[in-house]
């Protein structure tokens, strides 16, 4: 039954997203700063998974790029598909150290699918993950891949299956 429940709560919040009227992206540079931009609108961006059997897809996806630093001590990437403060849901968050600081350099790296968070609504805790994240492509502005793996519950500590693919627009947190 609590399967059941998990899976329309998600189906109805995939398809909140999906409802929304999607806009167009304006055409600027790759600051990390978009905080005018609603993430319930396409942003040329797409998540596309699959969990449980259920194709879920988002038009919002952002690969947030920042370089070893003072906020980090390896190259970090964040895919993500909600601004920060948002109340949209699911949220979706992956986050990638590793030190190099040329993206292109990350193309074909397999990478474990360790801090993958997955939120499927606002009173509940956020799913971790197991698996592996491969980017496939970096051009000047977007970024895109595909991972494979299990989503744990908080709780229960039951798996259940994920996949999918995404493209991401680039932003550079520098």
């Amino acid at each position: 039954m609590k399967k059941k429940v998990f899976f329309v709560l998600l189906a109805l919040g995939m398809s909140a997203i999906e409802c929304e009227k999607p806009g167009s992206r304006p055409q600027d540079d790759l600051n990390a700063s978009h905080a005018e931009n609603s993430d319930r609108e396409s942003n040329g961006g797409r998540l596309r998974l699959t969990l449980e059997g259920r194709a879920m897809h988002d038009k919002f996806f952002v690969a947030q790029f920042t370089p070893r630093g003072a906020l980090f001590r390896k190259d970090n990437l964040q895919l993500y598909n909600y601004n920060l403060g948002s109340d949209k849901y699911p949220q979706f968050l992956i986050s990638i150290d590793y030190e190099a600081s040329d993206l292109k350099r990350w193309i074909g790296v397999k990478f474990p699918l360790d801090f993958l968070a997955f939120t499927p609504s606002a009173d509940a805790l956020p799913y971790q993950s197991t698996g592996q994240l491969e980017i496939i492509r970096v051009d000047g502005s977007m970024c895109e891949g595909r991972f494979s793996g299990a989503l744990i519950h908080p709780l229960s500590k039951k798996e259940y299956a994920i996949r999918g693919d995404f493209k991401a627009v680039l932003r550079l947190n520098i």
